[in-house]
């Protein structure tokens, strides 16, 4: 028989978030109402309080905004109405 080996199991930390990001992230949600309004069921990725790109995927808007090089962009789906997941 071979001996039982109690591995301790590896610390993945997520990677730390800027304060631009979470300064994007508070602008996202203090200004969900005339986002849900021009953006309704998009993806929108926010850089410094703006919105930089748009895209009915997370990913066509995370690619968009990847290709003005500013950095992480906050990525949020703008829903309006009632969905059911």
């Amino acid at each position: 028989n071979m001996p039982k080996v109690k591995a301790k199991p590896a610390k993945v930390r997520p990677p730390k978030l800027s304060r631009q990001y979470l300064r994007d992230q508070q602008w996202v949600f203090d200004h969900t109402p005339e986002l849900v309004e021009k953006y309704p069921n998009e993806w929108i990725a926010v850089h410094n309080g703006e919105v930089i790109a748009t895209g009915e995927k997370a990913f066509d808007a995370w690619h968009r905004a990847d290709e003005l090089g500013l950095g992480q962009p906050f990525l949020f789906l703008v829903e309006k109405g009632v969905h059911v997941y």
